[in-house]
């Protein structure tokens, strides 16, 4: 297996029932170790729905910093307060804004949301909107998708008893070959659909799009997610279809997802 990717939240900031604020947590085989890819509204909550613990949450990597991605950051930092629990440093890593989130934001929130073990790092793009760090054992690799100035999409490169394996995760983006790039070969690629084809949007991917960047990408399975209230997930799966011919599979909350 490698690893498996637990949904927090599959859908947006508006309110619909077992699809909430982005949220992902990847857990890799024969450890304890959690890798929160953005953590919107709920993404704390619904780790015990996964089955997973608070106190296993090592690092979160951020795409980029619209609410339904971040908030929740926070109430990690409330949580690891708590003194019935036993906590292990906590590491933070995202694109340029970073900072701001870690600095600024808790001038509002009060001192309840600063964590005095976090070490956290902003990540700066080169010249081809590329970037990269390493932490626990694994290999992440940004590239700027355009959604907005700072968003990135990632790759997580690992490797376990059944040998290296490989997970793109595409945070939100438009229709970007580049995110395509960062997706290449992935054993699952887990990609924003967020409106239908009639309601497609710049800076978000209709679900045909999203089978256009797996197939472009030669990933091996392509899980759906992201999904706004007007976008019915198993539309969403036979829609991409006509573009990718891989497994596909619809994220919700709960949800959990592995390699082919």
């Amino acid at each position: 297996m490698g690893f498996r990717i637990h949904v927090l939240g599959a859908g947006s900031i508006l309110p619909r029932v077992g699809f909430g604020c982005a949220g992902y947590a990847l857990c890799v085989e024969g450890t304890s170790d959690i890798t929160l890819l953005d953590c919107g509204p709920g993404s704390i909550r619904n780790l015990a729905a996964s089955g997973l613990r608070v106190e296993d949450v090592k690092r979160v990597v951020f795409s980029h910093y619209h609410l339904d991605h971040c908030i929740d950051f926070f109430a990690l930092i409330f949580a690891r307060r708590n003194p019935a629990a036993t906590f292990a440093p906590l590491e933070a890593f995202g694109p340029v804004g970073l900072r701001k989130l870690v600095e600024e934001t808790p001038k509002g929130l009060g001192p309840y949301a600063v964590d005095p073990t976090l070490t956290w790092r902003e990540i700066e793009v080169d010249a081809e909107g590329c970037a990269g760090f390493e932490s626990g054992g694994l290999s992440f690799v940004g590239i700027a998708n355009g959604h907005n100035r700072e968003a990135l999409s990632w790759r997580v490169d690992g490797s376990g008893a059944g040998g290296p394996w490989s997970l793109a995760y595409s945070g939100d983006t438009g229709e970007n070959p580049r995110v395509a790039d960062i997706a290449h070969d992935a054993d699952v690629f887990v990609c924003e659909c967020s409106f239908d084809e009639a309601h497609a949007q710049p800076n978000h991917l209709t679900p045909l799009q999203a089978g256009r960047l797996a197939a472009m990408a030669g990933a091996r399975k392509l899980v759906l997610t992201h999904f706004y209230p007007g976008l019915d997930p198993k539309d969403a799966m036979e829609k991409a279809a006509e573009a990718f011919d891989g497994p596909i599979e619809s994220a919700a909350d709960g949800s959990s997802h592995v390699r082919g």
